[in-house]
């Protein structure tokens, strides 16, 4: 759903270097805010961690997990 924007502020598409002014069209794409037409920058999802048989936790990249 696109509508005017009130107030000022940054397009979050990757490609789109403009600002966005009071009265710009705009829209919400993944709650990011940018110009109607343009997309934002893609969100890199990491790979799970390895959780620990125990605890049930995610280890940390140290090895480390919530074991007493």
């Amino acid at each position: 759903m696109t509508f005017p924007a009130r107030y000022p502020g940054r397009c979050a598409a990757a490609d789109c270097d403009d600002a966005i002014d009071p009265g710009d069209i705009v829209e919400y794409v993944d709650e990011q805010l940018v110009h109607e037409g343009c997309r934002p920058a893609p969100t890199v999802e990491r790979a799970p961690r390895p959780v620990c048989p125990e605890c049930f936790t995610e280890t940390a990249l140290n090895g480390a997990c919530a074991c007493p």
